[in-house]
């Protein structure tokens, strides 16, 4: 049992490492960030319909014109604009940076959690303590890597896919960027968006799984939710039909990849983790994906490794596993 949990984890992290690579090679090769997005979410939602339909469907009931809103709220929160934030700051950095700050998801959720009353920090207690501390530690790192780039470590020598250094992005933010802001603190800013709107939808979701108890039908719904928005979204900042309709076979793979591995299989695997060894085990999974990431932009797109980035990435991980510790010991 235990053993099969962890070796899923482990898979899990690879796969999504490899989805953070073909993402920016997808970008590079110059696909719209919203028809990324959006080809990715209708795969996403019919691998995770398919799955609620075999495994949930004992659980599902009807739902209420109120619940039908708030499905789609979430839906815009955990998908449109947490992916959206996502491409465009893995397009204004690096995949390495961008993978380092997922480690800020598990912290931002404990914070916000803090903040909904959902968790107690008691400051007596040593687990108190360590919670607090690795909080703190991680925002430290996190304001670590969003300012300071600092020289090359460890300079990228393999290259299978190009990529462009520090790609500008699209008319979502060309006008921030032509405003003197350095798209690099600029990328930093739009992954920890990406993240706080993440960690806000897996708060706000837990009431809604008390009283549906179907988490794969819900993740298909809020990316059903996703697909209807994400046009409007398209309209407003990449109207260029050429985006959404010449897709070329590399970006085709990746979006394949992104909606069935990415968001289907990996979802489906980390729900069902959740479920098995609780949140706490499968946070403490994440900073593998950060490594095996480093690794595979090391190797296969010429990415350097700078210090900022090691050193944010470390104090993130240290502040994350303290965090862990606390909650493990708490409970």
């Amino acid at each position: 049992g235990k053993l099969r949990l962890y070796l899923s984890l482990g898979t899990t992290q690879a796969l999504f490492a490899g989805f953070e690579v073909l993402s920016r090679v997808a970008l590079d090769q110059g696909v719209g960030k919203t028809a990324f997005t959006f080809y990715r979410n209708c795969l996403a939602t019919i691998v995770l319909g398919i799955s609620g339909i075999i495994f949930e469907r004992k659980n599902w009931r009807k739902l209420t014109f109120k619940e039908v809103f708030y499905f789609f709220f979430l839906g815009f929160l955990g998908v449109t604009m947490n992916q959206l934030c996502y491409l465009v700051g893995l397009g204004l950095t690096s995949v390495m940076v961008t993978s380092t700050i997922r480690n800020c998801i598990p912290i931002m959720t404990f914070v916000l959690a803090c903040f909904f009353k959902l968790e107690k920090i008691d400051l007596r207690q040593r687990h108190g303590i360590a919670k607090l501390s690795g909080a703190l530690i991680g925002l430290v790192g996190s304001i670590i890597l969003s300012i300071y780039r600092g020289p090359v470590v460890l300079e990228g020598k393999f290259a299978v896919f190009h990529t462009k250094d520090d790609q500008g992005s699209s008319a979502i933010v060309s006008n921030i960027v032509e405003s003197h802001m350095v798209s690099w603190h600029l990328g930093a800013i739009f992954l920890l968006l990406s993240g706080l709107s993440f960690a806000l939808f897996l708060i706000l979701q837990a009431p809604v799984l008390k009283s549906f108890p179907a988490p794969v039908t819900f993740a298909s719904m809020s990316c059903l939710s996703s697909v209807i928005q994400l046009p409007v979204v398209g309209a407003a900042f990449e109207p260029q039909w050429s985006l959404w309709t010449n897709i070329k076979l590399g970006e085709a793979l990746s979006i394949v990849y992104a909606g069935v591995i990415g968001s289907g299989i990996v979802s489906g695997i980390q729900s069902w983790a959740v479920k098995e060894g609780g949140p706490v085990v499968v946070a403490a999974y994440q900073p593998l994906e950060t490594i095996i990431t480093a690794c595979l932009s090391y190797f296969f797109l010429k990415e350097s490794l700078r210090l900022g980035t090691l050193v944010g990435g470390l104090t993130i991980i240290f502040g994350l596993y303290l965090l862990i510790w606390g909650q493990r010991n708490e409970r």
